[in-house]
């Protein structure tokens, strides 16, 4: 009888197991969707492929370390892309899918003119977006305030290269060159500022077909022109690495810097022997420098080859750990709650603590404080220059 009784309890203990089955396990992490719209094709693709694996890393380093947790439920992050090929018709259309079919609350969108044309559909849907563009005031402003700017931008570049070069190289002259978009136009206003601040005059300004190859028509009027530096502004990676090339075919002996998000290797393949003394302006290191870096890097080469490497991913990768901090920290998926969180957080990143500034410019803290890495050709490699901070006071 005994026996019995216990073989009877162990039945019953057993069916309880089968029967608790799921609410006895740990729940699962509920995903939430982070949708990003970028070139993954076409001649921007050398910012956007890159920008998307930085991302990648970022969600899954934040998944395998055990996703983050609001009001008691753990969370991972469930990364979803759009190829828009920095077409902003493609971009709305990859919009309304995410908004619409993916349902998406989170957003990020690569490009200035692509944010501009998806700008009703992110306010009309309240979407909090954190975008790789240079959209200026059109886009960043009190009136669109979970709209945030998550790059390197070009206000800080400028703001901090140019003064360096005016007084390293007696830069007093120069001119730009961008795509004949709304990225070029903003690129141009924040020339414009950085200059202002030292005195360096901006002699003309040239607008191209983004994509172009061949830019010699335009040089032939800028060396004309005699100023001490071209700079290649927002143009593609591939387009200022021929700029660069065509320029000292052409013979100009001047500065030529290369002003955003230039592709080393591409640049060395494309102009040769003519990168020598080119300046340009990257948003990190070319190779890791600290431990926190060697382990991005690493995961990224053994993820995608060590040859495929680009630095823009230092960029990306600290977008998602940004906004899972000021999730956690609001306790809320409230896209008005996490935006009030960034615009008063810190959060460390492979190249150091970031936060969000600008009011000076934009009357609200919705673009990213970003240091720009400085480097410089010489006997044909890239020797690094220095990091160089944006001057005191200069956006808040």
């Amino acid at each position: 009888m005994k026996k019995l009784k216990t073989t009877f309890l162990l039945l019953i203990a057993a069916f309880l197991l089968i029967t608790a089955g799921p609410q006895a396990q740990a729940a699962e992490p509920v995903k939430v969707d982070f949708v990003t719209l970028l070139a993954l094709s076409g001649p921007a693709a050398p910012w956007g492929i890159p920008l998307l694996r930085g991302l990648e890393l970022a969600a899954e380093e934040i998944n395998s370390g055990g996703g983050f947790i609001v009001n008691g439920k753990t969370y991972e992050w469930n990364l979803k892309a759009y190829d828009h090929k920095y077409v902003p018709a493609e971009a709305v259309k990859a919009a309304n899918m995410a908004i619409y079919s993916d349902r998406a609350k989170f957003m990020g969108i690569m490009g200035g003119s692509a944010t501009l044309a998806c700008l009703s559909l992110l306010k009309e849907n309240n979407i909090l977006a954190l975008n790789f563009d240079t959209g200026g005031k059109k886009v960043t402003n009190p009136d669109n305030p979970l709209i945030f700017r998550y790059n390197a931008s070009v206000e800080s570049m400028y703001l901090s290269v140019l003064p360096y070069l005016a007084e390293k190289e007696g830069i007093r002259t120069m001119i730009s060159i961008n795509p004949d978009d709304q990225t070029g136009q903003r690129g141009l206003e924040s020339a414009k500022l950085g200059a202002d601040r030292v005195n360096i005059k901006i002699i003309a300004s040239e607008f191209v077909e983004r994509g172009s190859k061949d830019y010699s028509s335009v040089l032939t009027r800028i060396i004309a022109q005699k100023p001490d530096m071209i700079e290649t502004g927002q143009i593609d990676p591939t387009g200022s690495a021929l700029i660069l090339k065509q320029a000292r075919e052409l013979g100009y002996k001047g500065v030529i810097m290369l002003s955003w998000g230039a592709d080393t290797e591409l640049v060395m393949k494309i102009a040769g022997p003519y990168v020598e003394k080119a300046y340009m302006n990257l948003a990190g290191p070319i190779k890791p420098e600290n431990d926190y870096q060697k382990r991005v890097y690493d995961a990224y080469s053994e993820k995608w080859g060590e040859k495929n490497w680009n630095n823009v991913t230092w960029v990306s990768y600290g977008l998602l750990p940004a906004v899972t901090k000021a999730i956690v920290t609001a306790q809320s998926f409230e896209p008005e709650a996490i935006a009030k969180e960034l615009e008063r957080i810190e959060w460390e990143t492979p190249t150091g603590k970031l936060s969000f500034g600008g009011s000076k410019l934009f009357g609200i803290k919705r673009m990213l404080l970003y240091r720009t890495a400085l480097y410089q050709f010489h006997n044909s490699v890239p020797t690094f220059m220095g990091n160089i901070e944006v001057p005191p006071n200069a956006l808040d």
